[in-house]
């Protein structure tokens, strides 16, 4: 999820607590926006922050040694760290199940493992969450103001409805797998939850379907000649290319054009269509004998 949205459910979980219990709401609201501090490794590149991001920040281990580390020096220092201890391990672990449910993968099991698990079940912008938790955000900064504090019914309703869409979502990502077995990847639509974007794999070639998983029915959007095959030995030694590769299962070759420079490839991931990004797209140039002139890494 975006880290608007992840604020939002913070503070709708906190503010009931605000008043009665101020270290479980600082915790709270503290742990739903901590883990996406790993953006921050941008600084090192864009080759680090695709490799950190969504890893150890998002790892429930790491969570939980560091929840009990944060928790025991509030002790020491006179607070609740109790309270604070499961605030914070409660906001990070929403947060990770949050994305869990995303499509690109978190290191759930970090340190133990380093393997990405991911359920599409759907895009981390999802607008009938965005739009819930706007107004339950909305709904409960206008009453803490005059009162001190968040109405908990509220909460518990918006938590409620969340978990109910999240089920029916998930139930939906089983329908369209099983209707579409072959599919390579399903990314769920940003607007409408029973739609999914599609991918297939065939030879040297990618197909785009849009699938509603509720009618069954599916459109085709377009065939993509990919080329990795040819230039595999040229990509070798690219590590974006090999990056992306470990992040997205149809990530590609889209063209190879000769030009007067040398030739040019231009990789995307094929998966996310959702807004026409250019997120992941690598742009390599080589010269005759293979070698990189120059690499432009749209990240």
């Amino acid at each position: 999820m975006d880290i608007v949205t992840h604020a939002g459910i913070g503070l709708v979980a906190a503010a009931p607590f605000m008043a009665s219990s101020p270290e479980l709401a600082l915790g709270l609201i503290t742990g739903s926006v901590l883990p996406d501090l790993d953006a921050l490794s941008r600084v090192f590149g864009k080759r680090a922050f695709l490799r950190s991001h969504q890893t150890w920040s998002h790892a429930l281990p790491v969570q939980a040694v560091a929840s009990a580390a944060i928790g025991l020096a509030a002790s020491a220092c006179g607070a609740d760290g109790l309270l604070l201890g499961l605030g914070l391990f409660a906001g990070l672990v929403f947060h990770t199940l949050l994305d869990f449910s995303n499509t690109l993968g978190v290191t759930l099991l970090a340190p133990f493992s380093r393997k990405r698990f991911c359920l599409e079940w759907v895009f981390f912008i999802d607008a009938f969450v965005l739009a819930a938790t706007t107004v339950a955000a909305g709904w409960m900064l206008w009453t803490f103001f005059p009162e001190g504090t968040g109405p908990a019914w509220l909460a518990v309703a918006f938590f409620g409805v969340i978990a109910l869409y999240f089920c029916v979502k998930g139930w939906l990502r089983r329908r369209a797998g099983s209707l579409a077995p072959e599919a390579v990847s399903l990314v769920p639509s940003a607007l409408w939850p029973w739609q999914f974007l599609g991918t297939t794999e065939e030879d040297t070639c990618v197909q785009l379907f849009r699938l509603n998983a509720v009618t069954g029915k599916r459109e085709m959007l377009g065939v993509q000649k990919v080329f990795d095959a040819t230039h595999a030995r040229w990509l070798a030694n690219v590590p974006e290319f090999a990056i992306m590769r470990d992040l997205s299962p149809a990530y590609h070759v889209v063209s190879a054009d000769k030009t007067d420079a040398g030739e040019l490839l231009v990789c995307r991931d094929l998966r996310t269509r959702n807004f026409a990004t250019t997120f992941g797209d690598l742009e390599v140039l080589f010269d005759a004998n293979q070698s990189v002139i120059w690499t432009q890494f749209h990240v």
